[in-house]
């Protein structure tokens, strides 16, 4: 009896997911940016996790790099002296990703809102996942514009040479598109969208700041307090 207690406890651990400690557990933002990490961690340490993160291969890898981790890159732009910020991440169906509660003095002389919720989304090239594949088996591949699954299921990937901002134009109405589709639906007040840029292809800092000019004059009315942009790569951040 006592070998199937412990058999049915080691089944218990096995099946507990690692999002769950933090779905729905009210955490400050720095210790959840230092949960999510750890799990990035734990996870890319494993035999075949760069492949599971490069792939997103469950909803776990799905939801750590797509909605956590843009939480985290939230919190690090905006937590400081006077703006703490707390996460309730929660794993639903619902509107938004997670609460946001915030405490300082910002919020005490109402520069800033005492709770509201975050939504993250991704934006990227249509041959995203190809490029990913195409790392993840054969160690790189060239830009997004040429990438294509040939019939024999190989992915075929050649160079392709842009004129001037070309790329920027053409992510620009990628972002602008995702932006509109996020406005029209119902989110409760004070909401924070979070934009993960998976840009399409390596900017210069000047670049980046043509693509958010571009954005900012293309942007519809929504009603979220704050866009917030950012890029996975270089790290560059803007809020509009």
């Amino acid at each position: 009896m006592k070998q199937i207690g412990e058999d049915n406890l080691n089944v218990r651990r096995i099946s507990i997911s690692p999002l769950s400690q933090f779905d729905g557990e009210l955490i400050d933002g720095l210790q959840f940016c230092a949960k999510a990490y750890a799990l990035f961690e734990q996870i890319r340490c494993t035999e075949d996790g760069p492949s599971r993160l490069r792939m997103r291969a469950t909803d776990i890898e799905k939801k750590l790099i797509e909605e956590l981790l843009p939480m985290c890159k939230y919190v690090q732009a905006k937590y400081r002296a006077g703006h703490y910020i707390s996460i309730r991440w929660v794993n639903g169906s619902q509107q938004f990703d997670a609460e946001v509660v915030q405490a300082g003095a910002y919020v005490q002389e109402s520069y800033l809102p005492a709770s509201g919720y975050l939504d993250a989304t991704c934006v990227m090239h249509h041959n995203d996942y190809l490029s990913r594949e195409l790392l993840d088996t054969k160690g790189g591949a060239f830009g997004l514009d040429g990438i294509r699954r040939l019939k024999s299921g190989e992915i075929e990937s050649k160079p392709v040479v842009f004129t001037n901002h070309e790329f920027i134009q053409s992510y620009s109405k990628l972002v602008l598109k995702q932006i509109v589709k996020k406005a029209g639906i119902n989110y409760p007040p004070e909401t924070t969208l979070i934009v993960q840029c998976s840009l399409n292809t390596l900017y210069m800092p000047e670049e980046w700041e043509a693509l958010i000019a571009e954005v900012r004059n293309g942007q519809p009315e929504h009603r979220f307090r704050e866009i917030f942009l950012y890029d996975t790569v270089s790290e560059y951040s803007c809020s509009l």
